[in-house]
């Protein structure tokens, strides 16, 4: 089930455990859901919605529960909110090592656009875009 993260104490113990250094600055664009089982969170996504434009900034779904659809779901969920706020593109920045992450991502329609030098203190991102429809 997806719920609208109220209240971030309840996720971050999650979020910390793949995002080591994640930080929340109050961000009036930024929206948060997260993926319960059995009352649990199991997966996270925030993007933000910055007038026609949608970046993405964190997608994730624990180990145990990867593979089962759960970031296709987050996914979706993210799309159709940005289809009904008029959102034009949407945007991400991946690690270029990340094979699992780019393959996801172009399965769902996301071209790389470019790629952003040491933007990872060891490597390279693709920029991915996605025009929203």
């Amino acid at each position: 089930m997806i719920e609208k993260v109220n209240d971030l104490d309840l996720v971050l113990p999650f979020i910390r455990k793949y995002f080591l250094n994640f930080r929340y600055d109050s961000n009036p664009y930024e929206r948060m859901f997260c993926y319960k089982k059995n009352n649990k969170i199991i997966a996270f996504i925030s993007y933000s919605i910055i007038y026609e434009r949608a970046e993405l900034n964190y997608i994730v779904v624990d180990e145990k529960y990867r593979r089962k659809g759960i970031a296709q779901k987050l996914l979706d969920f993210a799309l159709d909110d940005l289809k009904n706020n008029m959102v034009e593109n949407f945007s991400l920045e991946v690690n270029v090592n990340n094979k699992v992450a780019i393959k996801f991502y172009l399965k769902n329609g996301f071209e790389i656009k470019t790629v952003r030098s040491n933007y990872y203190k060891d490597s390279d991102a693709y920029l991915m875009v996605l025009e929203v429809k």
